[in-house]
């Protein structure tokens, strides 16, 4: 009789040492699974912001290109501003010699030209200013957009960095939890060695 009691004590810890081995496994598993969701639902965060800041380049980059295109237009517009005002210029001198040769002989002739003159000079005026205004108008439209594409980068980039650095303390929480139960599975593991009598040092 007492052999056969030896027995069933010997098959009962077997049974109970393989039943904690088992449990160890799943809780083991069931952590690295929980992980691995960890992961991918971080990586697919980080993927979402890095579609949101290449819009946001993408944005900036057509900004940056209608920036360029007004300021080529500015610099038509000086440049057919200082034609018109070369040439009204070059008509005004024109004028004038004309009435100096004629003066003595032809004094009517003179004040018709000097109204003339008169009127050449108002119409340069009156380009000169609307052509200022229009050149006015668009460098404070240049100006705006140029602030606004800062602004924009400016945002943009505090986003980034606030989206980096998120991810990176999440990161850091994980790895941490990580540790710690690997740690618990690890003393777990030990543990039931011992409960065997086994020294997880000679193992």
């Amino acid at each position: 009789m007492p052999p056969k009691q030896k027995g069933k004590s010997q098959k009962k810890k077997k049974k109970m040492k393989m039943k904690k081995q088992k449990d160890g496994s799943g809780l083991l598993e069931e952590h690295l699974r929980r992980a691995v969701l960890e992961v991918d639902v971080l990586q697919d965060h980080l993927a979402l912001r890095r579609q949101v800041t290449r819009r946001a380049q993408e944005h900036r980059e057509e900004l940056r290109g209608k920036l360029q295109e007004l300021q080529g237009d500015l610099q038509e517009e000086r440049h057919e501003k200082q034609a018109i005002y070369s040439e009204m210029t070059h008509q005004h001198r024109t004028l004038e010699q004309q009435s100096a040769a004629q003066i003595h002989a032809l004094e009517e002739e003179v004040a018709q030209l000097r109204d003339k003159l008169a009127g050449s000079q108002y119409a340069l005026r009156q380009q000169r200013e609307e052509t200022e205004r229009i050149a006015a108008e668009r460098e404070a439209a240049v100006s705006e957009l140029r602030q606004e594409v800062d602004k924009m980068e400016s945002e943009y980039e505090a986003l980034l960095h606030s989206c980096l650095d998120k991810l990176l303390s999440k990161l850091s929480v994980a790895k941490l939890q990580w540790t710690g139960q690997a740690l618990s599975i690890h003393q777990q593991h030990k543990q039931i060695l011992q409960d065997c009598g086994l020294n997880p040092l000679d193992i």
